[in-house]
């Protein structure tokens, strides 16, 4: 089959949850003998580097409406991860609402979906609509036939997350009047946020499948467009890179916290470093890996709060084989989010190595850990009580102990590959 991942946005510049997804997924369908694409947005040009190919091989891949009047690709970057090939275009040829909403630039749109005819794609995978929406609709205009991943609440809340601006969780965007009225902005009338969810609510429509990594998020989304249904598939791990080692903290020796994801104001990494103040005397030291994105503030305290404690390292953002050695070391790790996770792939990365995890009291994270048992749930935004859950366990080798105990094996990338073959198949028919 001829499979088109679609994103907001690509390695090496960013490396999260859903960018790991997307790559395990491709590096799956290419190993099943499928011929793959990759299609995202750069923010920092610099931050890829293009694949060396011949100009009459960018001719015939690249799609028309990214080339010049010179008939030079232009605008976009022809990179490979991996051994994943992409097109990575410049945000700033997308509408300029683009982070925020579901815009579409339609000359771009008709030029892609020329392309997408051309190169004779089976299926479009999309696993993020921010960004993204110009590129799907060029697959309907394609008649490409569409399966979408809901990563997380974008589709019904532009604010992304489902929390409204007093911090409380939504309980959906009501066809977009509730958006209005929770979150009203001088961005957005009423009419606009009620045709952002129309737009968003035919798109999901006209998707042959969509899925959710988690029971929660999917339970929300159905709620929020009109009882579609929603498949759950979790997101696969690679358990031959991720299985356990025997290396963990002796008894009363130094214990290791881990923070490893994006460093912004929602991930809630404050939370844990205050947290972290209060314990002066106890033995623990944290490593934070992640890059920070955009919130200039936000860096200048975080750097602030690293500043005074000699026991944090950051180390920025890593690769997946340096992230493995990092794991390597966890005794336990840290997900303070202030808003609601739909998933978290790092949890289930550090599940597979065993490392258990102290989480925050919102989402699919705490929903699993209550589940297996393996670590806890703590009050969302409140240091005291993350320092009072990271005193206990410190103190308790037996609590440690069974949190181990109890890390579920998550699943394996190929079986969550295999279900999304499934799809792909039953979409092109």
């Amino acid at each position: 089959m001829r499979i088109l991942f679609v994103l907001h946005q690509w390695m090496p510049e960013f490396q999260g949850g859903t960018e790991r997804v997307a790559l395990n997924l491709a590096r799956s369908a290419q190993r099943a003998g499928h011929r793959v694409d990759v299609m995202a947005c750069y923010l920092d040009r610099g931050a890829h580097e293009p694949v060396r190919v011949s100009p009459a091989l960018a001719m015939l891949d690249s799609p028309p409406a990214l080339r010049n009047e010179a008939g030079d690709v232009a605008g976009v970057l022809r990179t490979m991860v991996d051994g994943v090939p992409a097109w990575v275009l410049d945000r700033s040829a997308l509408p300029a609402r683009a982070d925020h909403a579901l815009d579409v630039d339609d000359t771009l749109a008709d030029g892609l979906a020329g392309w997408m005819r051309e190169q004779r794609f089976d299926v479009v995978h999309v696993l993020h609509t921010m960004r993204t929406a110009t590129v799907a609709a060029a697959a309907q205009r394609a008649q490409c036939p569409i399966v979408m991943t809901l990563t997380d609440f974008f589709a019904p809340c532009y604010r992304v997350n489902l929390v409204d601006e007093s911090g409380v969780l939504c309980d959906g965007p009501d066809g977009g009047s509730a958006c209005a009225r929770r979150c009203p902005s001088a961005a957005w009338t009423t009419q606009a946020l009620r045709e952002r969810y129309e737009h968003a609510r035919a798109l999901l429509t006209y998707a042959s499948a969509r899925v959710t990594p988690s029971p929660w998020v999917a339970e929300r989304l159905s709620q929020a467009f009109d009882g579609q249904v929603v498949d759950v598939i979790p997101h696969g791990v690679d358990l031959l890179r991720w299985s356990p080692t025997a290396k963990r903290s002796a008894q009363g020796a130094v214990l290791h916290l881990g923070y490893l994801g994006t460093l912004n104001r929602a991930k809630g990494l404050q939370v844990l470093l205050q947290a972290l103040a209060q314990l002066q005397g106890l033995p623990i030291r944290l490593t934070i890996a992640g890059a920070m994105h955009g919130e200039p503030d936000y860096e200048a305290q975080i750097r602030q709060l690293m500043a005074e404690d000699a026991r944090v390292q950051w180390l920025g953002s890593l690769t997946q084989d340096a992230l493995r050695g990092v794991v390597d070391q966890l005794d336990l790790l840290c997900l303070p989010s202030l808003v609601p996770e739909t998933y978290s792939l790092v949890l289930q990365e550090c599940a597979a190595a065993g490392v258990p995890a102290l989480v925050s009291d919102l989402g699919a994270p705490a929903e699993q850990v209550r589940l297996t048992g393996a670590g806890a749930a703590v009050p969302a935004g409140n240091a005291a009580a993350w320092a009072a859950a990271l005193a206990e366990w410190a103190a308790d080798p037996e609590l440690r102990q069974r949190w181990r105990q109890r890390v579920a094996l998550p699943m394996r990338v190929e079986e969550e590959a295999f279900l999304y073959e499934a799809l792909y198949v039953q979409a092109a028919r």
